[in-house]
């Protein structure tokens, strides 16, 4: 009798060893990714369908890229990988599930289609100098359909914008292209008026694009914080420098502006029908509360811009290759939407459920 109470004694410690080792296996479980706190960003990549035409020919590329980017990302700010469900193989494994989150958003160029301004997000009707309306409208109505259903808070304008035509400080600083006043059939101060409401600005300055296609600010300059501002060199071309440094000197006249080397591709291989190449615009870079991630190209300028760049901050400066995209005419910061607060919190516990 005491040897069989002995072998149920032993039975009774084993079965609540292993519901101590459940237990810690469970609580392991809880230690997620991203991290709710107020000096982290969230930066959110939508991911090609893999039954996408379009991408096709850069699928892998794109994929690989975003798995960079969002590995470059963790540690230092928050990372959501959007991705429908016949995609999503592609990412699991390889990136932790807390920041995948299956949802159909029908592009990857985020930055154009969803909202700008991550602290007062406003967002602008999609316009379709990339695409045709029918598209567009398509396009912006996938992520409109995926933000409600998380309760993304946002302002909506009528107005006509890429997003990636918006460049701000997040402290009431921001530019733009003329193509803002061309969409939208407005006159200069009349343009300047406009965003300084819709986004809660003091300050506005208004560019001649450097590009005729999709004329976005966010190839052309980059704030570094508050009153830091890089802009490409355009030295080459005296006429089109001397316009843009006027008008960020006479729209900034308390902001110190840098001007960096710019090192365009001539040639690009596997650059993108219709789209000019982003390969060697450094400033193609998002910027958070705490970091800056840069785009890197296999180009000589890799070594000297983000020093020059860190010199000129006091944010991190995290560096990402980007040479597998940017011949599609974007890199880092075209790839990212950014989101903060509320916002931010709904759409890291979306993925954790999801």
């Amino acid at each position: 009798m005491k040897k069989e109470w002995f072998i149920f004694s032993i039975i009774i410690l084993l079965l609540i060893s292993c519901r101590r080792v459940d237990t810690n296996e469970n609580a392991s479980s809880s230690i997620f990714t991203n991290i709710s706190s107020p000096e982290r960003m969230l930066l959110v990549l939508s991911a090609p369908s893999v039954y996408e035409p379009y991408y096709e020919p850069a699928f892998e590329s794109i994929v690989q890229f975003q798995i960079q980017y969002a590995k470059a990302i963790m540690g230092h700010d928050n990372v959501v990988v959007i991705t429908d469900q016949y995609t999503l193989p592609y990412y699991s494994g390889l990136l932790p599930d807390d920041v995948l989150l299956t949802a159909d958003v029908y592009d990857i160029w985020m930055r154009d289609f969803t909202t700008v301004n991550p602290l007062h997000p406003v967002q602008f009707r999609y316009t379709w100098a990339s695409m045709l309306q029918q598209e567009s409208e398509e396009v912006q109505a996938s992520f409109s359909t995926m933000a409600d259903q998380y309760g993304i808070e946002r302002s909506l304008s009528s107005y006509f914008l890429d997003g990636g035509n918006i460049v701000d400080n997040y402290a009431g600083k921001v530019i733009t292209t003329e193509r803002f006043l061309d969409d939208n059939n407005l006159e200069y101060e009349e343009g300047k008026q406009v965003l300084m409401t819709l986004l809660n600005a003091s300050e506005v300055a208004i560019l001649r694009p450097d590009d005729e296609v999709l004329a976005h600010a966010d190839g052309m300059v980059m704030w570094g914080g508050g009153d830091t501002l890089f802009v490409n060199d355009y030295s080459a071309y005296p006429s089109f420098r001397d316009s843009i440094i006027t008008e960020l000197q006479n729209s900034f006249p308390s902001t110190s502006i840098i001007e960096v080397t710019v090192e365009y591709a001539e040639s690009t291989p596997g650059a993108w029908e219709g789209f000019s190449s982003a390969c060697g615009i450094h400033l193609n870079a998002t910027v958070t509360f705490q970091n800056i991630y840069i785009p890197l190209f296999g180009m000589p300028l890799d070594d000297v811009l983000p020093a020059l760049i860190s010199a000129n901050t006091n944010k991190n400066i995290i560096t990402v290759p980007a040479e597998g995209v940017c011949p599609m005419g974007g890199s880092v910061r075209c790839l990212t939407w950014q989101l903060s607060g509320k916002n931010a919190d709904r759409m890291i516990q979306a993925a954790r459920v999801y």
